[in-house]
C-alpha cells in the first residue's frame, strides 16, 4: 500500500474527477473544492470531463499526478486506497466509467509523471443526493494529509 508522504514529490497536478450530482460520485470536486488556495501545486476540478484538460496537464510538465476519484474496490465507505496508474491500467480495481482508464493511459504515454489513483469508496452515487457522512468525512481528513 503506498502513502500519501511518497508520492506527494515534485511537481504536482491534483486531477478531481467526479460528478457532484450523484451522491458520494462527487467526492473529487469536493476535494478539489478544499484544496483550492490552500496548496503549492497545481489542482483541477475536471468533473466529468477531465479529457478537457489534458492539455494544462501536459503544459504543466508534472512529475507526480494524483486522480482523485470514487473508485469501487472491496471496503466499506469513504475508505480510501491509493493505487498506481498501473492497477487501474491492468485491470486491478475499478472505476465507474471507462474515462479514468483511457485518460490515464493517454497521461502515462504523453507526460514523464508518476500518476497514482487516490480512490475512495463511495457509499451511494444516487442522482440528486450529496455526499454521504462517511465520504465527507473522509474528504476533509484526505485534504489535510494533501496540503503540504
Amino acid at each position: 500500500m503506498l502513502d500519501l508522504k511518497d508520492i506527494l514529490k515534485g511537481r504536482i497536478v491534483a486531477l478531481c474527477l467526479g460528478n457532484i450530482d450523484r451522491g458520494d460520485d462527487g467526492v473529487g470536486p469536493h476535494i478539489a473544492g478544499l484544496l483550492k488556495g490552500k496548496v503549492l501545486y497545481e489542482v483541477i476540478d475536471a468533473g466529468v470531463a477531465p479529457e478537457n484538460y489534458t492539455g494544462v496537464i501536459k503544459r504543466a510538465r508534472p512529475d507526480t499526478i494524483i486522480i482523485i476519484d470514487a473508485i469501487y474496490f472491496e471496503g466499506r465507505a469513504g475508505e480510501v486506497r491509493i493505487f498506481s496508474g498501473a492497477e487501474l491500467r491492468s485491470g486491478k480495481i475499478s472505476t465507474h466509467d471507462v474515462s479514468p482508464k483511457l485518460l490515464i493511459e493517454y497521461l502515462a504515454s504523453s507526460t514523464d509523471a508518476k500518476i497514482y489513483i487516490v480512490g475512495i469508496k463511495p457509499g451511494s452515487n444516487k442522482f440528486g443526493h450529496g455526499l454521504s457522512r462517511e465520504v465527507a468525512e473522509t474528504a476533509q481528513s484526505l485534504a489535510k494529509c494533501l496540503t503540504i
